[in-house]
């Protein structure tokens, strides 16, 4: 576009004037720099924009040249001099400084008026000495043998003590209810044994525990002549082993068969179940 080549000129016209822009007496920057001024109201895009970039910093450059080739006829200030002419102006004809005097020409410079202060010098301050921390060496502490345990075991053994302790409850509600020659049932329904009326998780984990106590034989579950699971508490008998048959207990006919039966509860059977087993109160005690 013609501004593209309008900046194109310019730099090469920078280059060219170089060493007439960079004299002292010179004033062609200040030409150039209103030029830009003006051009850069047209630009539209970023490489125009790029185009101005470069020649104000070329301009930047020029300028700095310049103020270097500056000379000034200011001299150097002589202290000594300075001391000597202040002494004269303040000495009176009998060869005594006067220091009025120069308070007189200042205070034709400064306006504020003098503070006053009544220390001669400095205070007798000693410096404070800093105190070094002793640096302790980072010392990785072992851990003992009681804090190496995982708590994964920790946690285990506690379920697995939990666990038996529900298991050993459940035993004893059964042996209450039938191990005894006072115990009001020879056996007792198994529905009505687990499950709890108000609580469907607690009814859940009877279930769970009775399972241990009839793997291990120490419960019978059996059917009756109603077809009905029932419970009866019985020890384990060693002549049988864990796969023998059960003998025939009162109220049955047959002996029974140890197998394996999967009972599932949902909370629409467990209400179902409530209903009609008429089921108020558990039997088993509460935890």
């Amino acid at each position: 576009t013609d501004l593209r080549i309008k900046y194109s000129l310019m730099q090469m016209s920078l280059h060219e004037r170089r060493t007439e822009l960079v004299r002292p007496d010179s004033t062609g920057l200040l030409e150039i720099i209103q030029d830009l001024n003006t051009m850069y109201a047209k630009v539209t895009t970023p490489r125009e924009a790029a185009f101005d970039s470069e020649c104000l910093m070329f301009v930047a450059e020029l300028a700095n040249e310049r103020a270097q080739n500056l000379q000034t006829d200011i001299h150097e200030f002589d202290r000594t001099f300075f001391a000597s002419e202040l002494a004269k102006m303040m000495t009176n004809e009998a060869g005594e400084v006067v220091w009025s005097k120069l308070g007189v020409v200042a205070t034709n410079v400064f306006n504020a008026p003098a503070k006053l202060d009544l220390i001669y010098g400095p205070l007798a301050t000693e410096p404070e000495i800093k105190k070094r921390a002793a640096r302790q060496r980072n010392v990785q502490k072992r851990p003992e043998e009681s804090a190496k345990k995982k708590p994964v075991l920790i946690e285990k053994q506690e379920q697995e003590e939990a666990t038996t302790k529900e298991v050993k409850r459940v035993m004893k509600a059964v042996h209450r209810l039938t191990g005894t020659p006072n115990s009001p049932y020879p056996h007792v329904p198994f529905f009505e044994l687990i499950i709890h009326p108000t609580s469907f998780s607690t009814t859940v984990e009877n279930l769970f525990h009775l399972s241990f106590l009839v793997k291990d034989g120490r419960v019978k579950l059996f059917l009756d002549d109603d077809n009905i699971p029932v419970v009866k508490f019985g020890k384990k008998d060693p002549s049988n082993g864990a796969g023998g048959d059960i003998p025939a207990t009162p109220g049955t006919t047959r002996a029974i068969h140890p197998s394996q039966v999967i009972v599932s509860m949902s909370m629409e059977k467990w209400r179902s179940l409530i209903r009609e087993l008429g089921i108020t109160s558990p039997l088993m005690d509460q935890r």
